[in-house]
């Protein structure tokens, strides 16, 4: 069976697309179908890069982003070149690695020149003093989002909501790995 078209209204819908396939999970009893994601033509060439890319969170949702949506160009980025390496070859053609140190200002702002969205995905959160890749999202005007669930984090971030906004920059933060569970507080 094909896959269907899923209507897009939003610019980014990750809500929709996972109930949908909540939806679809609940009425299937062996035969798991996924829907698609067609984005349309003025974000065909989207390109996400997920910080923290060689990682066990990171991993997923590059993987999951890659099976969803198999046209978005998938940018992994962490510090293991090797992991990273293995990963865009399990991704395909259209996605590529590259190497970032978060906490090199340079490193990020080279990282998220010509991306459209930077998944936030590189912890541990709860040692983080600043909120650097936020920042050099908002000085590049690249959307936001991460998966933080860590209070203090939470707080830093949010106290860039007005340059954000002033940036015309969406930005997510504490999306939490388990949404609904750990948190959901936006920008």
């Amino acid at each position: 069976m094909a896959p269907a078209a899923v209507p897009l209204n939003m610019k980014w819908l990750p809500l929709y697309s996972k109930l949908k396939i909540k939806s679809q999970l609940q009425t299937s009893s062996s035969n798991l179908d996924i829907e698609r994601v067609q984005l349309p033509d003025k974000t065909r060439n989207s390109r996400v890069l997920v910080l923290g890319g060689t990682g066990r969170v990171g991993g997923s949702t590059a993987i999951a982003l890659s099976n969803l949506c198999p046209v978005l160009r998938i940018l992994v980025a962490g510090r293991n070149r090797e992991k990273g390496e293995a990963l865009v070859a399990k991704l395909g053609g259209n996605s590529g690695f590259s190497q970032v140190d978060i906490n090199d200002q340079d490193s990020l702002q080279i990282a998220l020149q010509d991306v459209d969205l930077v998944v936030h995905a590189a912890g541990p959160f709860q040692q983080a003093e600043k909120c650097s890749v936020l920042e050099a999202a908002i000085n590049t005007k690249t959307a936001y989002v991460d998966v933080c669930d860590d209070t203090s984090y939470a707080v830093r971030a949010k106290s860039f909501m007005s340059r954000a906004l002033a940036a015309n920059v969406p930005a997510i933060t504490t999306g939490g790995i388990y949404p609904g569970v750990s948190n959901g507080a936006y920008c």
